[in-house]
């Protein structure tokens, strides 16, 4: 009798948390998903994993792990963009590493003003598992490198309730827009930006594009992101901030975690008409129509990649270099493959759900149609690659986002051929 009581007591206890612990409506479990294996094909044909392990090297420095990196070239430092939730500055003769500005929450995507170079805008965001002072807000900011002053560009996006993927092109007055970050005299509603994590500025320096990856109360970077990893689902939004008008425009929703952001080249003195964006643990990179005739469109570039591409950037012949935070293990594949699994992973605590080790990076070409370069690396130089940022000196560097990581982490663009060491 005591063991059938037991049993109940406990069939009434896994009910009772099975229910207490079930996934928010933002974190459905989908169908099955497979990955078709051409992109792992063309990535193998390139493959220089073993290259770059000999020639990957490790800086020592104070530098903490980061997510970002730029180049002042005029006094040969660069910003970076630090874990300890710092911008640190970072001499590239010297290697010494000295904090910089504290900027709110943690500086994540960073990039230069094409109008002004002491003018750096950022995203700014939680870092999961850190704690911060109340009145720091996520946002879009602008950092003067000469008085070091930080001032808000945008907290405050459109609130859109979304229900399915939509792309709308500059031009689209249905857009969601909201005209000034002064909300009190909005007629839209709006609500506080929810995640920034990257950014891409227009060749004239008038629009940022910027993506949210997630956008629900407790979205934040590194360990955050995991239930949408398993989920599959479009959170994502893409928004564009006009910095001559002030206004702020809904460009994509219904992405599955938009990361990194290029615009495509062009010609000179036109504007963009489309932006490549990387859709991280979804595997694909998206390139998304802004202006021209297929303006409102988005389609799959590279789909079933081996790893979640996290930051893009370009090197100086045009060619995107992504971050391959995480390889895509097995394991990875098989949950997506069966997805009954995710009902029981979306209620473990976060902590509990293995974390691939193995990171990388990998190379395209402009359009991002061809692979041109890729490797896989597991060692203790770097770990969790959120970005491969062509240096000036033609050397790439590889940002470990690891709270544990000291130093900078270099290699030789392959692409652009030989260079001494550092």
């Amino acid at each position: 009798m005591n063991k059938i009581l037991t049993a109940i007591l406990l069939v009434a206890l896994i009910a009772f948390w099975w229910n207490a612990a079930a996934p928010p409506d933002h974190h459905p479990v989908p169908g099955k998903i497979t990955f078709d294996g051409q992109a792992v094909e063309n990535a193998l044909r390139v493959d220089q994993s073993e290259a770059f392990q000999e020639q990957l090297e490790l800086i020592p420095s104070d530098l903490p792990g980061h997510d970002d990196v730029i180049f002042m070239e005029k006094d040969g430092t660069a910003l970076v963009s630090a874990m300890d939730g710092r911008i640190w500055s970072y001499n590239l003769k010297s290697h010494e590493g000295t904090p910089f500005v504290d900027p709110p929450l943690m500086a994540a995507g960073m990039h230069e003003s094409p109008r002004n170079h002491t003018v750096i805008y950022f995203c700014s965001s939680y870092l999961w598992g850190e704690d911060y002072p109340e009145n720091e807000r996520v946002g879009l900011y602008a950092l003067d490198t000469t008085t070091r002053s930080i001032q808000p560009v945008v907290l405050y996006v459109p609130d859109t309730d979304l229900t399915s993927e939509k792309i709308w092109s500059l031009d689209d007055d249905s857009a969601p827009v909201l005209q000034s970050q002064t909300i009190d005299s909005s007629s839209v509603a709006y609500r506080p930006l929810a995640f920034c994590n990257d950014l891409e500025i227009s060749a004239d320096g008038n629009r940022i594009y910027f993506s949210e990856p997630f956008a629900y109360e407790g979205a934040s970077m590194g360990g955050g992101t995991v239930p949408e990893a398993i989920s599959f689902h479009g959170n994502g939004r893409i928004w564009m901030h006009d910095l001559m008008t002030g206004a702020t425009r809904l460009v994509a929703e219904g992405l599955f975690f938009p990361d990194g952001i290029l615009y495509d080249l062009h010609d000179s003195g036109s504007k963009e008409r489309s932006i490549i964006t990387s859709l991280t643990p979804g595997f694909s990179i998206a390139r998304i129509y802004v202006a021209g005739p297929k303006a409102g469109t988005r389609e799959i570039i590279q789909e079933g990649l081996g790893g979640m591409c996290d930051g893009l950037d370009r090197d100086r012949a045009g060619n995107i270099w992504c971050a391959v935070f995480t390889q895509r293990t097995d394991f990875l594949t098989w949950i997506h493959e069966n997805p009954w699994i995710k009902h029981l992973l979306l209620r473990l605590p976060l902590n509990w759900i293995p974390q691939p080790v193995a990171t990388g990076v990998l190379a395209l070409s402009p359009d991002a149609s061809e692979f041109l370069y890729s490797a896989s690396y597991e060692g203790p130089k770097a770990r969790l690659i959120a970005s491969a940022i062509p240096g000036p000196d033609d050397f790439l560097y590889v940002t470990p986002f690891s709270r544990e990581h000291r130093g900078v982490v270099v290699l030789p663009n392959p692409l652009l051929g030989s260079q001494k060491g550092h």
